[in-house]
């Protein structure tokens, strides 16, 4: 009799003990998951700002005369471990070389005789991929840094679109312009370049989060403008902007 009881004993607290552990280790799961989706760096983003291209015809730089226009950006960030997040963004960058040299100026008729473009204004779009790293990331269990600091390096590729123009036949004569016409015409142009990006972003830790990011777009040909005779330092054509964005975590 006494056996019997033991073993209804031992049931009944069987009984209560299963359903108790068996809550326990989903509250323990559930608690373990919450924890990493409140630490993950997941984000999609959207940017604003502005931006200069560094092209044959695009400003005289030495005396700082180039054309700011806008620019704009959306990304998504996947975090690969405490200090690497790979990120790949699309975007686009309203161009204009501007009208910083008069028509009777030398190097514009020297440029319509090859064929070149001496005036653009139009369009590129980009698609980037790039593994970011963080110089000073949050640690699990850690007091977070006010501002984390960020830098990239990875690959891309561009579409441009443009209307240019040409001077053709153009002639000089005392330093007067007296012969030529302007051909004008819509081109494209296609290119792979390396992104180079630098930035800073807040730690609210919350959903949201504010930043500001320096970018340099170095394009593997000198087409972008419409000309390619080199009148610069380096040869390929640099797209360069800034851009203020918010960030939306995902799983946060």
């Amino acid at each position: 009799m006494k056996f019997n009881s033991c073993i209804f004993v031992v049931e009944i607290n069987m009984r209560i003990f299963m359903p108790r552990s068996l809550f326990t280790l989903i509250l323990s799961i559930s608690f373990i998951g919450l924890l990493n989706a409140q630490g993950s760096r997941d984000n999609i983003s959207g940017g604003f700002g502005w931006g200069m291209i560094y092209a044959e015809n695009a400003g005289i730089y030495k005396y700082m005369e180039f054309k700011m226009e806008p620019t704009f950006s959306f990304s998504y960030s996947k975090e690969l471990s405490e200090r690497f997040d790979l990120r790949a963004t699309v975007g686009g960058q309203m161009l204009n070389s501007g009208e910083f040299r008069p028509l009777n100026s030398p190097i514009i008729i020297e440029w319509g005789d090859n064929g070149q473009a001496y005036y653009f204004k139009g369009m590129g779009y980009f698609l980037d991929v790039v593994p970011v790293y963080y110089f000073n990331p949050n640690t699990s269990g850690g007091v977070g840094e006010p501002i984390n600091f960020y830098f990239g390096l990875g690959l891309g590729a561009m579409y441009s679109e443009r209307a240019q123009r040409v001077m053709r036949d153009g002639v000089l004569e005392n330093g007067m312009y007296i012969q030529g016409f302007v051909e004008r015409s819509i081109q494209n142009t296609v290119a792979a370049y390396v992104p180079l990006k630098f930035g800073f972003v807040s730690n609210f830790e919350y959903e949201w989060d504010l930043g500001l990011e320096v970018s340099s777009m170095f394009l593997t040909n000198s087409k972008v403008d419409g000309n390619n005779m080199q009148n610069k330092l380096i040869y390929p054509d640099v797209m360069a902007n800034f851009q203020f964005f918010i960030r939306r975590y995902i799983n946060r």
